[in-house]
């Protein structure tokens, strides 16, 4: 009979009068990868931090290794052997790998200093043992984010905890990172380590887990074993719908006979884009597919002024536009949801007014000033067209769930009415709801008009999606499917160059 290291029991949770959490009931079982589960603001997040002692909850009960603990800080927690990787990176950029590794648990000698020996020591097994290769005097901030993630991984791993919390910890990863820290899990089970696991990608859970827990509006639906569960069943629990009914049927056909976008010979200065050219016919979305970094996020950035371009031409409905700057995209009606919301997408300390309210404000002022009552009139039609769930409007944006996060840059995005309108990673980091929710509106968007540009790196959502997909290889289109040829094996061989379709691709 497996063993019983954590078990929590009737946690309550409330914010501001609002229940995050309602009785909820979580246990894992020693060397086992259990899946935490649920939809944005399912109370998936409040329920680890209360364990890992940034929260404490308001009524039940937490016992780990057998014993009644009572855990009201981080520090408590790690000492207990709890270590949580959060989604967002702690790392401090200006330091190097081995101080932020140490940061705050420095090994010290006798007379008290830091013993940089021993430090490197634990740091090179912890390296070797679990396969990471991450040079311990870089500085932080100029390693590329998937080595950042790793680091963030290895400030835990060297500290030997007993149950390790990983949240979207692959979000940020390529698919060759994504296998190592597999590997990484393996390993850690194998030496009788917990693993509880926060992932949106479906197929990362029936990979790593042998358990699941589903919550839902912040209450306890079910534990099952993931053998027993296929994806369907998975989503009803999660949702009540299953995952056939994730993409939403398009609202009308492309008309090849509307040109409403088109790029012509669009390239940089460092090779990053070579000539790009194509089309965006009315009432189609036109995906942008291949492996990372090849090129596909530069484009969009390229498009919405925030990347510099050397050469091209950039046309909205026949009309020769320039864009040169983020501020003269949005004059052109460009406009762009960015990969990373927090980063590119939200002001996080700011009211989920200001966010919302920030890029179409001048619509609404009288000379100096703002008119009130036509703002409120806009807040609360945005907030009731994209069904976001938020607590009141001066609340700040940080407090959302993501996916609502990404509500706030959409409908951000959408106040400044935009004729064309880029998706980069669109549904990263949010729920089975969220993003069905999401396709509905690009649906919409491009039945009205709108130029619909979709980069994703997600190969269902590419194929669901897109009415095209335009493959990127070193900075190139090496080719554009149409819907009768969307498979992934067709992406995939574009995507590594292995294939090159000439007569698909639209030139000048």
């Amino acid at each position: 009979m497996a063993e019983e290291i954590l078990k929590m029991t009737n946690i309550v949770k409330r914010f501001a009068g609002i229940t995050a959490l309602n009785r909820v009931n979580f246990s894992c079982n020693k060397g086992e990868v259990h899946i935490l589960a649920g939809e944005n603001g399912a109370g998936k997040s409040t329920i680890l931090k209360i364990l890992s002692g940034i929260y404490e909850a308001d009524e039940g009960e937490i016992f780990f290794c057998g014993k009644k603990v009572n855990i009201k800080k981080p520090e408590q927690s790690q000492k207990l052997g709890i270590a949580m990787v959060f989604q967002e990176l702690t790392l401090v950029g200006e330091m190097t790998v081995i101080e932020n590794v140490f940061l705050n648990q420095e090994p010290r000698n006798v007379w008290g200093q830091v013993d940089r020996k021993t430090a490197r020591k634990r740091l090179d097994e912890a390296m070797e043992r679990y396969g990471i290769n991450v040079d311990p005097e870089a500085i932080v901030k100029n390693l590329p984010v998937a080595k950042q993630q790793m680091v963030e991984i290895l400030k835990i791993l060297v500290r030997d905890p007993e149950l390790i919390i990983l949240d979207e910890p692959t979000s940020a990863l390529a698919k060759k990172e994504v296998e190592q820290l597999y590997k990484i899990i393996h390993r850690l089970t194998e030496n009788d380590k917990t693993v509880v696991f926060i992932s949106h990608r479906i197929e990362e859970l029936f990979e790593l887990g042998d358990r699941i827990t589903v919550l839902k509006d912040g209450n306890y639906i079910g534990t099952q074993n993931m053998k027993e569960l296929d994806e369907d069943g998975l989503i009803r629990m999660m949702v009540g719908r299953p995952l056939s009914n994730v993409f939403p049927t398009p609202l009308c056909e492309p008309d090849k006979r509307q040109v409403i976008f088109e790029v012509k010979n669009l390239s940089d200065g460092i090779g990053k884009l070579k000539n790009i050219s194509f089309q965006v016919y009315k009432g189609e979305i036109l995906g942008v597919a291949g492996l990372q970094g090849h090129g596909q996020t530069e484009l969009l950035n390229a498009i919405s002024g925030l990347y510099p371009i050397t050469k091209g031409e950039i046309f909205v409905k026949g009309e020769k536009k320039k864009v040169r700057s983020a501020g003269q995209a949005l004059q052109c009606k460009i406009a762009l949801v960015p990969a990373d919301r927090k980063q590119q997408g939200l002001m996080l300390e700011l009211s989920n007014r200001h966010n919302l309210a920030i890029s179409s404000m001048k619509k609404r002022m009288k000379g100096c000033f703002i008119n009130k009552r036509a703002e409120d009139e806009f807040l609360g039609q945005m907030v009731k067209s994209l069904s976001i769930k938020i607590g009141g409007l001066e609340l700040p944006v940080s407090s959302l769930s993501g996916g609502n996060q990404q509500k706030i840059v959409l409908g951000k995005e959408l106040a400044t009415e935009p004729q064309v309108i880029l998706f980069d990673e669109p549904t990263r980091g949010i729920d089975v709801e969220a993003k069905r929710e999401f396709y509905q509106i690009m649906h919409e968007l491009a039945a009205k008009g709108v130029a619909v540009i979709m980069n994703s790196s997600d190969m269902m959502e590419v194929i669901g999606m897109s009415s095209r997909v335009l493959v990127m290889y070193e900075g190139q289109i090496s080719g554009i499917l149409e819907k009768e040829d969307l498979r992934e094996e067709s992406i995939m061989q574009l995507g590594m160059g292995i294939k090159k379709e000439e007569k698909n691709v639209e030139s000048e």
